[in-house]
Formats: C-alpha cells, structure tokens, sequence
C-alpha cells in the first residue's frame, strides 16, 4: 500500500521533557487510522508536530514522502487539512466565510476567490449537509453545526489527508455521532485519509480501520480493530477494570468500564458471597461485592453470558455451563460446592427458563447461609415452577426478599 503519513524515530518535548518518544508509525493511503490513549500521553502534540506547530527533537516526519520540516505552511495545507479541538471565531463571521478559509492554502497574496474556489466552498457545505448555514454566522450556530462547518473548511482544502484532533470532545452524542458518521464517508466515498485523535474508545472500533494506542509518549499497541481492542491491551494502558464485548445492534466491539483498577489497594474482608445471577442482572451486583473485599463467586453462568464475561474480567471464580446448555448434573454439584463455602448467597432479579431452572432449585439445599433475593421485574418462563420455590422459601423466612437499592444499602454500611 502507498504511504502519505509516516512518522521515524520521532521524539518530541517541551522545555527539557520528552512527551512522544522515539515515535515509529506508517498510515497509508485511504486507511481511518484512530489514535487513542489516556489524557497526557501526547496524542495532540503529534498531531501539532504533524501541522508544524512544534518541531521535533528527534527523527523524520514525511508526508506524501516529503520531510515535513522541510515544507513551507502551504505546501503542507495543499495536502493536509485540520480539524482542530475546539474553533474560537474572534468575530462573527458567516458560515461561508469560514469555509472560504479552506481556500486560502491555494490562493496568491491579495488574490480573491475565483468561481471555481466558490464552487468548491459549496460543495464542501454540500458534503457535510450545511449549505443552508451558509448564510448563517458562525456565533449563532450549535456545537454540530459548527463542527460541521469546521469539517467543510477543511474540505474546501481537498485534502489527500484529513488530520482530527479529538472532533467530538465537546458534543453531545447526537452530533458525535453525525460528525463520525461523516468522517467515515468522507474516507469510503472519497478515499481521504483520516488520522484522528479520539478519546471515545467506542467511537474509534466502530468507525476506524486501524487503531493506534499511545501510553506515556510511546507506541503501546497498533493494529486492526480486533488486534487493539482487546481487555489485556486496554486494561494497562487506561488502567482500569473493562469489559469488552460486541455490541448487539452495531457489531462493532466496545468496552464497558468497570472501575478503576485498585486490585492492589484492594482489601478482602474475609466473607464469601456467592450470586446467581445470568443475562446482565448481576453485573453491578458483583462489582459491589467485589469492591467491598467479598471473595465473590458466581455460577451457574453460561459461557458468553454478560455476567460470565464481567466475572471472567474481574477474575472471580466462575461455575459454567456451555453456551445455550441447560445446567449439567456436574455443573449443579460443583455449584452446590460454592454455595455451601458462602457465608451469605444472593439470587439476582434474573428470568428463569428451563435452562436455568437448576439454579433455583439449589436454593433449596441450603443450610445455615443467609440468602438474598432480589425480584423486582424478572420473569418466569417455566409455568410458575421457579417462583414458587421462591415464594416457598420466602414464606418459610428462609431468605429475605429486597430491592437491587436495598441489597447494596445494607452492603455499603460494612
């Protein structure tokens, strides 16, 4: 594939601080290249070194094979365009205006625009579904809008290569999703390189082709989607406790932050809970346990389950069935094993089919552990057999019935 962004060796700092550290990257032609990372570890000062902003103290940056210190401001505008954080307009110029901007890069000193850079200014605001702003200032327009305006400016530039420094930082997810979309048609249509900075981790393995992980000035991770959004890729880097699943409605794979990751501060006080949970009820059940120091278990959970994933996350003894399998006689008896090492059980607000049926028949067996059951708008799919165990052992005070609200209230005064 041909190259038009490549960066060798690059170092680059303040004052006597190195913040990109012998930086090696090659985006080629036509990719959407994400570049993420945790705040403060450099991800917009490549993007300042790429626009001459900063210089570098080491290494090569090239453009369209070209060393970009050596090319002049306009030069490298007639082949990259910008879109920056934030725009701060110093007067109350009109949408237009701002798009003729992208012109600029083309035009001789004291030359006016010609037909054609107007033509081109239209059909920028075409592309990003703005020429009915045209006529508008840019202080009357909202976040999107004006975004979108931004985005047309650079469009104006027709760039081989669009350069994104974090579009979406400061919209709502209405238009974050309206400029992603964009972006992502610019480089299908069109075929304009993208490399965006993104803090929205989701947003980058939804759009992007390739994403790019920098941790403390250096180049953690790099690769498709697949290879990069993975839990023992992110895990360190961001440090925190995630999930990362596929989403159901998007394909595109996603994380799901936890909490931060303080294993190490982490204190077990000794008691055991174990939960049954299954579908996604017990998710925030189980990181309250185990935030609290519960040496926690859950089980029976089929594999691929929500809750299976979040305790395969968090590292929490997990009893399993196969996937779509209805609860084995092994599975039962290694539960039981579970149940009968906890000091207290907790039956979430899980549906009951007959895949699961096993799960509230255990609750049965139990002895002398205090058992919790939360059952506020879960359903039974096996002709009232699940919840009259239930209400059984309710009636014989067995266990104590209460909210999700409830359970965790009574676990935050320990």
């Amino acid at each position: 594939m041909e190259e038009i962004l490549r960066f060798e060796n690059v170092t680059i700092g303040y004052n006597e601080k190195d913040i990109i550290k012998d930086f090696s990257c090659t985006v080629n032609r036509g990719e959407f290249v994400s570049l993420i990372g945790p705040n403060g570890s450099g991800k917009s000062t490549l993007i300042h070194a790429i626009t001459g902003i900063v210089g570098i103290r080491k290494g090569k940056i090239y453009i369209n094979g070209k060393d970009n210190e050596k090319l002049s401001a306009k030069e490298r505008a007639q082949i990259t365009a910008v879109v920056p954080q934030t725009f701060q307009a110093s007067f109350a110029f009109k949408a237009k205006e701002i798009v003729a901007m992208g012109r600029h890069p083309f035009l001789k000193r004291m030359q006016s625009e010609t037909e054609e850079d107007y033509k081109l200014i239209d059909q920028a605001l075409e592309q990003t579904g703005t020429l009915h702003l045209r006529e508008r200032k840019i202080t009357q327009l909202s976040g999107g809008e004006r975004q979108r305006i931004i985005i047309s400016a650079a469009l104006a530039q027709q760039p081989q290569l669009l350069i994104v420094d974090e579009p979406t930082n400061h919209l709502d997810i209405q238009y974050t999703l309206e400029v992603m979309q964009l972006m992502q048609k610019l480089n299908r249509e069109q075929g304009i390189t993208i490399f965006a900075v993104l803090h929205d981790i989701n947003m980058a393995a939804r759009f992007s082709d390739r994403i790019l992980v920098l941790n403390e000035g250096q180049k953690a991770r790099d690769g498709r989607v697949s290879e990069v959004i993975r839990e023992e890729v992110l895990k360190p880097v961001y440090k925190i406790d995630l999930v990362v699943r596929e989403n159901p409605l998007t394909g595109a794979a996603e994380i799901v932050p936890l909490r931060s990751n303080k294993s190490a501060q982490r204190k077990s006080n000794g008691k055991r809970v174990h939960i049954i949970c299954g579908g996604g009820s017990g998710s925030y059940i189980i990181e309250a346990f185990h935030n609290k120091g519960y040496e926690v278990s859950c089980g029976v959970l089929n594999v691929g389950d929500s809750d299976y994933e979040l305790c395969r996350s968090l590292g929490i003894k997990t009893i399993t069935e196969k996937p779509y399998c209805e609860i084995s006689g092994e599975a039962f008896d290694e539960n039981l094993l579970a149940i009968e090492s906890a000091d207290l059980v907790v039956l979430t607000d899980v549906d009951i089919g007959r895949s699961n049926l096993k799960n509230i028949e255990i609750l049965e067996h139990l002895s002398s552990q205090n058992l919790y059951i939360v059952r506020e708008n879960a359903s039974d799919y096996t002709g009232g057999i699940g919840d009259k165990i239930i209400n059984s052992l309710l009636a014989e005070k067995k266990a104590i019935s209460l909210t999700k609200k409830e359970l965790i209230e009574i676990l935050n005064k320990y």
